[in-house]
């Protein structure tokens, strides 16, 4: 499901257009749809997260959520630069709809431990990751 298609519309904050994709923000979360046949890279990457930074603030995690409406790969060569940036999100999502997705999901984890976790629908994705934010929001308030 696309965003657009989704019930998320009302709470929708601002959205950015790139060549790559679309991001969608939220108050505490950012969901992506990168267009089919994209190698995303780490360039491409920054670019986001600069947006990000500069939306939310530099020391404000947010949870993200790809969701995977199209088929695309993140570049190997820049898995290193994806992982020293995890500490930028609270919490990652992958939202599948093609099951052979499954396999990058596990490679994925191998960098990103148990901050990931699948989904097969973007509505629980969204409720996870809300979660996800509180309870880190909740540790950084109690620390």
């Amino acid at each position: 499901m696309l965003v657009s298609e989704s019930n998320l519309n009302y709470e929708l904050q601002d959205v950015y257009i790139f060549e790559c994709g679309t991001f969608y923000f939220f108050d505490t979360f950012i969901i992506s749809e990168i267009k089919e046949g994209v190698s995303f890279d780490w360039e491409m990457a920054q670019e986001i997260i600069t947006i990000a930074e500069s939306y939310y603030g530099l020391n404000q995690k947010v949870a993200y959520i790809s969701n995977k409406v199209n088929s695309f790969s993140l570049v190997p060569e820049d898995w290193p630069h994806f992982f020293k940036a995890r500490d930028s999100v609270s919490a990652i999502a992958i939202v599948l709809y093609d099951r052979k997705e499954r396999s990058n999901v596990l490679l994925e984890r191998l960098f990103f431990k148990s901050k990931i976790k699948k989904f097969f629908d973007l509505e629980e994705a969204v409720k996870w990751a809300r979660n996800e934010q509180l309870k880190y929001d909740n540790r950084r308030t109690t620390a």
